[in-house]
């Protein structure tokens, strides 16, 4: 393949977001004060709208679209936002507030902003994000960062435990998308912007509030999760407690944090206990605290949770040279939390008897379409066996649904389930965590690929 196929043309977007991640690498006490007019580029406002656009989502309290704004016209809806950034007479609207259920049977508030938002937010990401990545590099955070991920973050907690970081600070910040302190969060970003304009338009957007049950409330504190910008600016609130721990000489610790989601590494039990009253003593004057009940210091034979997978040092099997032996670091599969999980959304997919039996078709490549996406994650872990058992449950629910909707009696054999499963285990076709991720599959990762890191 030839270098003019494979090496895909730079964009003025990305020159520029080079041009600033450049400039904020070589001086790291800069401060950038012409930003707020690089948002009404042309060039920044249309890569802004394909990210939203590729992101889908629903419609804001406005109730407009992303069909509706194609309809209408993408480059006159981006000339309106254009103009309004430019006379600075734009305003961010409220953000429609919903309610997403959590695996503790709670829920968890989301915030959706209309699309005009989105894309303005969208906007000062690209902007802002190649300059606060230059103090990020090094960092342990992993959350919501281009080229890096889930994966990143746990195989960095197996290689400190390789390392003989056996005891863990197992921490989980309560609330921090609703109770982050937005005079702090301005002060962190004046570390690195002086722009005005642009700093006013970001506190707008925390200010601008949120309409649940047709009612608006003031947002006080707090940054909507579900906002484009958000994730962005959890990170700067937060690159203090990671910069706050490296520096820290009262301890040993190795920090793996993804957002708000953290684990701490220790050497000996003292140091991890130490490591915990720092952390909660640091976070408190952040105006964030741990949840009491969730956060605990344990040796990592015990196991702890992070990310889905339950992460645990174990005695190998027998059979192989490290018979009896711990294992080198941890090995991890899913947690018992994502298989409840799992199991909740199976049963939602394959519902009713009735409903499966006339819609066995549209249930079967849902269920592909979950198993597979679901597998691809866990699959980098030591996951064969609850792979197995979980297949066991999918199968048999699915029999079962089968067999009450079977006919029988006037000449009908009532099938049993156990007959059924036994013919969808052998059915080729039959989706299974097993069958979807024998084979080797390209890794997609869904990882931004930050192109101007290279210009």
């Amino acid at each position: 393949m030839s270098v003019t196929v494979t090496n895909q043309p730079i964009d003025n977007a990305t020159v520029l977001q080079s041009k600033l991640y450049q400039a904020a690498k070589r001086d790291p006490e800069r401060r950038f004060h012409a930003l707020y007019d690089k948002l009404y580029l042309p060039y920044i406002l249309q890569r802004a709208w394909e990210l939203v656009r590729a992101n889908q989502g629903a419609a804001g309290i406005d109730g407009q679209t992303l069909t509706a704004i194609e309809e209408a016209g993408v480059p006159q809806f981006l000339a309106g936002i254009a103009t309004s950034l430019r006379e600075q007479t734009y305003r961010p609207t409220p953000v429609r507030r919903v309610a997403i259920p959590k695996g503790d049977g709670k829920t968890r508030p989301l915030g959706i902003p209309i699309v005009r938002d989105r894309v303005v937010q969208a906007a000062a990401k690209l902007v802002l994000e190649p300059i606060f990545e230059a103090d990020f590099e090094g960092t342990p955070s992993f959350g919501f960062r281009p080229e890096l991920g889930a994966r990143e973050a746990l195989d960095h907690v197996r290689e400190q435990s390789r390392r003989g970081f056996r005891w863990v600070v197992d921490a989980d910040a309560e609330r921090f998308f609703d109770t982050l302190d937005h005079d702090l969060l301005m002060t962190a970003l004046r570390r690195r912007i002086s722009d005005g304009p642009l700093l006013r338009l970001i506190h707008r957007w925390l200010k601008a509030g949120y309409v649940a049950d047709a009612t608006h409330h003031d947002t006080d504190q707090g940054s909507p999760q579900g906002g484009v910008l958000s994730p962005l600016l959890a990170n700067v609130y937060l690159h203090a407690f990671d910069q706050g721990l490296r520096r820290e000489k009262t301890f040993v610790g190795r920090l793996t944090r993804y957002a708000d989601d953290f684990v701490i590494q220790c050497g000996t039990q003292a140091h991890a206990e130490q490591a915990l009253a720092w952390s909660r003593a640091f976070l408190g004057r952040l105006g964030l605290g741990l949840h009491p009940e969730k956060t605990r210091v344990v040796r990592d034979d015990q196991g702890f949770d992070f990310l889905g997978f339950h992460h645990r040092r174990v005695r190998m099997p027998p059979g192989g040279s490290r018979a009896g032996k711990e294992s080198h670091g941890v090995m991890r599969w899913p947690s018992q939390k994502a298989e409840r999980r799992f199991r909740e959304r199976v049963r939602t997919i394959v519902g009713p008897p009735g409903y499966l039996q006339a819609n066995w078709n549209d249930c079967m490549r849902r269920l592909a379409r979950f198993l597979r996406g679901w597998g691809q994650y866990y699959r980098c872990g030591e996951s064969q066996r609850v792979f197995g058992s979980l297949d066991h449950y999918v199968i048999g629910r699915v029999a079962r649904s089968r067999a009450r909707a079977s006919r029988y009696g006037a000449g009908h054999r009532r099938l049993r389930w156990e007959e059924c499963a036994r013919r969808l285990g052998q059915w080729p076709q039959m989706p299974t965590l097993a069958r979807l991720t024998a084979a080797p599959q390209p890794l997609h990762r869904s990882l931004a690929k930050a192109r101007w890191r290279a210009v």
